[in-house]
């Protein structure tokens, strides 16, 4: 091993004694080197219009609240739950309504506000308690009210946390290994005040239940490791080192029947804002990425920001695809590309599928592969991704290359032939539970077969929950 490699895994160690914390070393991942990172430049940003996508909150029943022409206060109920109509989202702009676009089945794709000439993003709130004075149910009553309570999701599922549970843990993710990932001292910086607020709002609204903080080993965690009454844990290796869900399978292993919340950094900053300056806001900031984004680069604004005046189009006239989130687990962002309540970056890759003389007979100078197919692998540079799969859809092929990528105690390929099968008891026993479609990404890029994973464990999940 390299002198420099020993040296940083000995003051990475060091680093984690501090805290009294092991290191989890993730051995069996992959890295993407995708061309089109952001650069630490912060530019804000003012929309013409936001627009609100009930589809950003997995399997939520919509029902409607406000009507077109409405004219809206920032923190006004849009939608809510019609499971649980305490859940409710909420305008992040003032203005007004302008339209309620629908889909198939008069499915409501999105809720399209026109901000006002003033464009507030931010409204004053009386909040009737101290919060070293609050009991849980206080403190939760004012999350809902305010709509903030959608940024506390929970596992199984991954969808918004139940306002009457008290979890067995929260985690909170505080770095992001996917690629092109923003940085979080970008994402956080100049909000250390609000962090430690929203951290001790987490401890008040579910008293005594542990927090664990996920940390990148040898990056700057001074914010994290300032952070009174959690618990630290560092993890070293390639992604999915990031996913909350390998955190929770390092750290906690779930079993059936837990419940277990994690939250975005981000989100745990707009709750410490509402309750230490009485300030309701949804700011956030935002990375532009992707090889087929001429300036990458952060933007402040607020979630459902309308930033189609920010992508532009590709100087050749190539097709760009917009995607909501990262490369490996993000959502099309066609008619409506604004940034979802969960997004921290927006990813553009060209529209790949063109066909190519003599394909893999190539060397392949300029392609990546993991295979070592291509000679390319041998440089250190990063690849302008396209949409191309390299392949198409076949019979299921048994291979470690599954196991190779995916560092969770579980058996994958076994797991997703039972999602396929529906067999409920298999997938109970494999730990369907414990996972969502996110942690099987990778397998997904890696799959000689090209099996749509993400999509047959999500399906699945809903299977399970919708037969509850």
């Amino acid at each position: 091993m390299c002198v420099w490699k020993i040296l940083f895994i000995f003051a990475s160690s060091l680093n984690s004694a501090v805290v009294g914390e092991k290191i989890f070393k993730i051995r069996r991942g992959l890295d993407l080197p995708v061309a089109g990172s952001a650069e630490p430049v912060v530019e804000p940003f003012a929309a013409a219009r936001y627009c609100i996508r009930p589809s950003d909150f997995r399997w939520m029943k919509v029902q409607l609240l406000a009507h077109e022409g409405d004219v809206l206060q920032v923190g006004d109920p849009l939608f809510a739950d019609k499971r649980d109509a305490r859940v409710r989202i909420c305008s992040p702009v003032a203005g007004t309504l302008r339209q309620i676009v629908r889909g198939e089945k008069r499915c409501i794709r999105a809720l399209v506000i026109e901000p006002d000439e003033k464009q507030r993003t931010s409204r004053d709130v009386e909040i009737p308690f101290r919060l070293q004075d609050a009991n849980a149910w206080q403190v939760r009553e004012v999350l809902l009210q305010y709509g903030l309570w959608p940024a506390l999701r929970q596992r199984p599922f991954s969808i918004i946390a139940n306002p009457d549970d008290m979890p067995r843990a929260i985690f909170v993710s505080c770095f992001d290994s996917a690629p092109l990932a923003p940085d979080f001292r970008v994402l956080l910086q100049d909000c250390e005040p609000e962090w430690l607020e929203g951290i001790r709002v987490l401890q008040s609204s579910c008293p005594g239940i542990p927090i664990h903080l996920g940390l990148r080993s040898g990056s700057d965690n001074s914010l994290f490791e300032a952070t009174e009454g959690v618990r630290l844990h560092y993890f070293h290796g390639p992604h999915p080192a990031g996913n909350v869900g390998t955190q929770i399978d390092f750290i906690a292993p779930m079993e059936k029947g837990d419940v277990v919340w994690y939250i975005h950094p981000q989100h745990v900053v707009w709750m410490g804002r509402l309750f230490l300056h009485h300030l309701l806001s949804s700011e956030r900031r935002v990375a532009i990425t992707g090889p087929a984004e001429s300036h990458p680069r952060y933007v402040s604004t607020t979630f459902g920001a309308d930033l189609d005046s920010l992508l532009a189009p590709d100087p050749q006239g190539r097709a760009v695809r917009n995607i909501g989130g990262n490369l490996l687990t993000g959502i099309l962002l066609d008619e409506f590309p604004a940034a979802g309540f969960y997004d921290t970056q927006i990813t553009r890759i060209l529209e790949g599928g063109q066909r190519e003389f003599l394909g893999w007979l190539l060397p392949g100078l300029k392609k990546w592969s993991r295979s070592h197919t291509y000679t390319a692998w041998m440089s250190r540079r990063h690849f302008p991704f396209t949409t191309s799969m390299q392949g198409g859809e076949r019979a299921l092929v048994m291979s470690d290359v599954y196991d190779d990528v995916f560092p969770m105690d579980f058996l994958p390929a076994e797991l997703l032939k039972a999602c396929i099968a529906k067999d409920v008891e298999k997938m109970e026993e494999l730990g369907i539970y414990s996972v969502d479609s996110e942690d099987f990404a990778l397998c997904e890029v890696v799959c000689p077969s090209k099996m749509p994973w993400q999509q047959i464990i999500e399906e699945a999940l809903y299977y399970i929950h919708d037969n509850k």
